[in-house]
């Protein structure tokens, strides 16, 4: 039976460029950034898969994990605020 394994990438706003990026990640190399959160959010779904292919023993190790119980969820976290007034 696989277990889910959450790898977190924090999203975060720079306040003088306005651009969003990757703060933190738990996703080896995943080092993006995009004008805004959505097509950021659309950065990391399409870099993500290849990134924790590439980088599959280091995140197992990390989080004690097998290859037969790993199915990952990339979930983002917001550490700024979303502006959602259009």
């Amino acid at each position: 039976m696989t277990t889910p394994l959450d790898l977190k990438v924090h999203l975060a706003r720079d306040d003088e460029t306005g651009r969003w990026y990757i703060a933190e990640s738990d996703i080896p190399g995943l080092w993006l950034e995009a004008p805004t959160a959505s097509a950021l959010m659309d950065r990391v779904a399409l870099a993500a898969p290849e990134m924790i292919e590439l980088n599959l023993q280091e995140i197992l190790a990390r989080f004690g994990a097998t290859t037969e119980a790993f199915r990952p969820n990339v979930l983002p976290v917001f550490d700024s605020p979303l502006d959602l007034a259009a």
